[in-house]
């Protein structure tokens, strides 16, 4: 009986010898992944040291052109308001007209409005002068392309200089 303990004995041995390879054999798979996942994560940190500061700027630069786009679309609010305005009086006065002139005839009709298309026509007019004064301003300016010299046309060069 004495010997199946010994074999018990060295069996259990044999088997602690196993399982202790087999541990140190997974310890230093494990060690190795680890070292080389340590390698990676080290490349990956000096990557992202050299991506980081266009990354911030990047985003920087794109708060900047949100905030302008917000600053040019509150600028826009007021020209929207302006038309809401614009429109709400042209409804009123539509209205206004609707109510007090459905009783007119069309010749009565021409008669009321005849000094509003006179002040229309008057304004057109006024801005017409206006325009061609400004053109007259305008060519007044010289604007000359060629010089003229006693004996003969002297073209001008873009730098302004005659040349000979």
């Amino acid at each position: 009986m004495e010997g199946i303990f010994y074999l018990a004995i060295l069996l259990l041995s044999l088997a602690f010898a196993i399982v202790s390879v087999y541990i140190a054999i997974v310890l230093k798979r494990l060690s190795d992944t680890i070292k080389s996942m340590g390698n990676t994560l080290g490349e990956f940190e000096k990557e992202l040291q050299y991506i980081t500061p266009p990354l911030k700027e990047t985003i920087r630069e794109t708060g900047a052109t949100i905030d302008d786009i917000q600053e040019k679309l509150n600028a826009t609010n007021n020209v929207f308001d302006t038309v809401d305005h614009v429109g709400t009086t042209v409804n009123t006065t539509n209205e206004f007209i609707q109510s007090n002139y459905t009783t007119l005839s069309d010749q009565e009709m021409q008669e009321k409005t005849k000094p509003f298309q006179e002040a229309i026509r008057w304004s057109e007019a006024a801005l017409t002068v206006f325009n061609m004064f400004k053109k007259t301003k305008k060519s007044s300016k010289k604007n000359e392309l060629m010089v003229q010299n006693k004996t003969q046309l002297v073209p001008i060069n873009p730098s302004g200089r005659e040349e000979r």
